[in-house]
């Protein structure tokens, strides 16, 4: 299989692991197609009449891996779905790639209460999961087995799920007084397919031997959609595949502020809010190619497998090699990555603030390829000063999967641009992630 995922993400451009995207300026009230992605009960608490988006996107990779190559545009551009020294990197390695691209869009306020959204985005994740990076002695060559270590019950996952959403996004008021403010809101999502697939090594066993591996036993899958097919096959990396679905985001925020408060120019005490995004599946129907292997194998030279570098050639090998047994499909289907998130935005005094977000992904694609073993969390603290004209931010950011990192991010009027791993990036410290952003839009008073 060749470059699958590099391809759409430069296409499309890249995003962060899904949380509250766009993480350090996805807290701004002055930012309302941020606030739409993340927390749909915010749109109706704009005040301009009109907003016209005109752009915005994210680029990032996040793993649990050390990579060879420390520069991040270059890992960008050598990633692809086949290359196996970047998934069998290291132990438990762990690598999210994570795309978001925001076309022009647009949402306008009715009156007080309600507020409507019209956006399109292209979206693609990319996940791969490796147990163990004895995989990867197989394909450097051996020449010397002394001293290797059998393998025992390892796996290496991998995913690509590419789509288009129309979203039409609805926020209204739930409840006004002069102290009190409840918000709702809802994004209904006409999901488009592109590109995708997965690919899968499960119970992999291997016994080496001074003259060869003694035994190889593993069962291996795979499947990717005809959008994802044409990519491979050197087509359109953004044509989409007819398949088609439904998803959802829904939220509520509620903030609290008293007289005395709002005489200092405080907008609020304190914000709080919970939103469950990504509500919704794609059925990939036109499946390109689908199959599942078990394979077996004893005395294999150690020369069956030097040289191999990418994931197509090693199932090339394993098809021409042996007697497998194969079982073939017609169809499957990736649900969108599930979030629930919960923040509270506290107002330390005028146009200081700190923000704290807590985000569970509780079914990262484990419909279609169980790809982590362990439910996702996610903490942020995003200190910020903000005002009208502009604003700092300074997101702080945990994962029990990917570690910690520290960002950075501005925001002049209704541009912004930032990084919530730029900090850590430069202190070489953290998870290794690496993620950027901006945006752009223009409001219109009445």
């Amino acid at each position: 299989m060749k470059r699958v995922i590099i391809t759409i993400l430069i296409a499309v451009s890249l995003t962060n692991l899904k949380a509250q995207e766009f993480t350090g300026v996805h807290t701004s009230p002055y930012l309302p197609f941020v606030g739409m992605i993340n927390q749909p009960a915010e749109l109706v608490r704009d005040s301009a009449k009109w907003n016209i988006h005109l752009l915005s996107a994210q680029a990032g990779i996040l793993s649990g891996q050390s990579f060879a190559d420390n520069d991040f545009w270059g890992t960008l551009e050598k990633f692809g779905f086949h290359d196996l020294k970047y998934f069998l990197g290291s132990e438990e390695s762990l690598l999210y790639l994570k795309a978001r691209f925001i076309l022009p869009s647009i949402t306008y306020k009715l009156n007080e209460r309600h507020s409507f959204g019209l956006s399109t985005s292209v979206r693609a994740d990319g996940v791969y999961n490796s147990s163990n990076d004895d995989f990867i002695k197989l394909f450097k060559g051996i020449s010397n087995p002394e001293g290797l270590e059998d393998i025992k019950d390892e796996y290496f996952r991998s995913l690509v799920n590419g789509w288009v959403e129309y979203n039409a996004a609805w926020s209204t008021v739930l409840y006004k007084d002069d102290h009190h403010l409840l918000t709702g809101g809802i994004v209904l999502k006409f999901l488009h397919g592109l590109g995708a697939g997965y690919l899968q090594l499960e119970d992999v066993d291997v016994m080496f031997d001074k003259e060869h591996i003694a035994h190889l036993d593993m069962k291996m899958s795979y499947g990717f959609n005809e959008s994802l097919g044409k990519t491979i096959d050197g087509g359109d990396i953004i044509e989409q595949s007819g398949d088609f679905g439904i998803g959802t985001d829904i939220g509520l925020s509620y903030s609290h502020v008293t007289d005395e408060q709002k005489m200092r120019g405080m907008p609020y005490k304190y914000k709080v809010g919970v939103v469950l995004a990504d509500f919704g599946s794609i059925k990939h129907s036109k499946t390109k190619r689908q199959a599942s292997y078990f394979v077996s194998m004893d005395d294999v030279p150690y020369s069956r497998f030097e040289g191999i570098q990418t994931l197509e050639a090693l199932k090339d090998s394993i098809e021409k090699s042996i007697d497998i047994e194969k079982n073939t499909g017609g169809s499957f289907k990736t649900r969108l990555p599930l979030t629930l998130a919960a923040n509270i935005d506290y107002c330390i005094k005028p146009n200081w603030f700190v923000n704290g977000t807590v985000v569970h992904s509780p079914n990262y694609y484990t419909s279609t390829v169980r790809l982590i073993t362990r439910s996702v969390w996610r903490s942020n603290v995003t200190v910020r000063y903000e005002t009208k004209d502009w604003g700092a931010f300074l997101p702080i950011t945990h994962s029990n999967v990917l570690g910690w990192s520290m960002g950075l991010a501005g925001r002049y009027r209704n541009f912004f641009i930032g990084s919530s791993s730029l900090l850590s990036s430069l202190m070489k410290t953290g998870s290794g992630q690496d993620i950027v952003y901006f945006g752009v839009h223009i409001p219109i008073k009445e």
